[in-house]
């Protein structure tokens, strides 16, 4: 993830210094990956973090990223959350 995140800021240009900022964040409260993610260029993040972590890594990044500017904390309930990975996608097929 890291290394993704790292070609797509120097490699693709396609980051911006809020994305930047959030990834180190994320990376320094114990993201063990973290890169940007989401349609278009920029956005929004996803970071892998041990579940041990998790309440603290929330806690943290809310705290060093959204309350430190009005626009983002109106966002904050909708932008940060935590979810768990899932089996993917099934295609049923009728024999």
């Amino acid at each position: 993830m890291n290394q993704s995140y790292i070609s797509c800021r120097e490699m693709y240009e396609c980051s911006c210094p809020e994305l930047d900022r959030l990834v180190d964040i994320c990376l320094q409260f114990g993201a063990i990956g973290s890169r940007l993610t989401g349609a278009g260029w920029g956005g929004c993040t996803v970071s892998m973090v041990p579940t041990d972590k998790l309440n603290t890594f929330l806690k943290n990044v809310k705290k060093a990223y959204y309350q430190t500017d009005v626009q983002r904390l109106a966002l904050e309930n909708n932008s940060l959350f935590a979810t768990k990975p899932g089996r993917g996608a099934l295609v049923f097929v009728e024999a």
